[in-house]
């Protein structure tokens, strides 16, 4: 979490530094909205359904990622969103073939973090010689020095891709606007180039 807040912390700056606006963010060219909400169902459904039988929580929790992932994907034309579809895939996959997010010991080690602690929380698993593509697990230290934690590969391509959306997203549009701003001034300026005696007004 604290990798993806810097993440868009950073894509806020850099957009603000390129002359961009936050209004931008909320204009971004998104669609197929219904694949966000088909995603909550899939969760939520997971966690009624998780009473009766535990693993339908992480294979129903991978399978709301995986769609997202797909949502994101169907809008890969906004710059970013193609990364994230990268690693929000890469994270569903894994929960998937495990039933849980393996942990590394020695990244949350690494990190400065409570491996133990990493371990206990709902939906992780130590990271063991049964694991199904470890490396797609939480792997990668990030040390941040109020919040240390560990993160998979899946999290950095979805925190990167993010960023970008956010920095570009805001400068495009400022930059759309002052294209149409421009192209509606030179409209008005060939017409009056083509019609360039005034038209007086006829008072009845």
């Amino acid at each position: 979490m604290a990798l993806v807040l810097l993440a868009l912390a950073g894509g806020v700056v850099v957009g603000f530094a390129r002359g961009g606006g936050l209004a931008g963010i909320f204009q971004l060219p998104l669609r197929r909205h219904r694949l966000l909400l088909t995603a909550l169902g899939l969760y939520v459904l997971g966690v009624l359904g998780g009473w009766a039988w535990e693993p339908l929580l992480s294979i129903l929790a991978a399978l709301a990622w995986l769609t997202i992932a797909l949502y994101a994907w169907v809008n890969r034309r906004v710059h970013g969103a193609a990364l994230v579809a990268a690693g929000l895939a890469a994270n569903g996959l894994v929960l998937l073939l495990n039933g849980a997010v393996p942990v590394s010991h020695s990244a949350a080690r690494d990190a400065g973090a409570d491996p133990a602690a990493v371990v206990d929380t709902a939906g992780h698993e130590a990271s063991g010689p049964d694991t199904l593509l470890p490396w797609l697990g939480k792997t990668v230290p990030v040390a941040f020095p109020p919040h240390p934690e560990v993160v998979s590969p899946g999290d950095v391509a979805v925190a990167a891709g993010l960023a970008v959306m956010v920095a570009l997203g805001m400068v495009h549009t400022v930059r759309r606007a002052a294209v149409g701003d421009h192209a509606a001034t030179a409209a008005e300026r060939e017409t009056m180039e083509a019609d360039p005696e005034p038209r007086r007004s006829v008072v009845y």
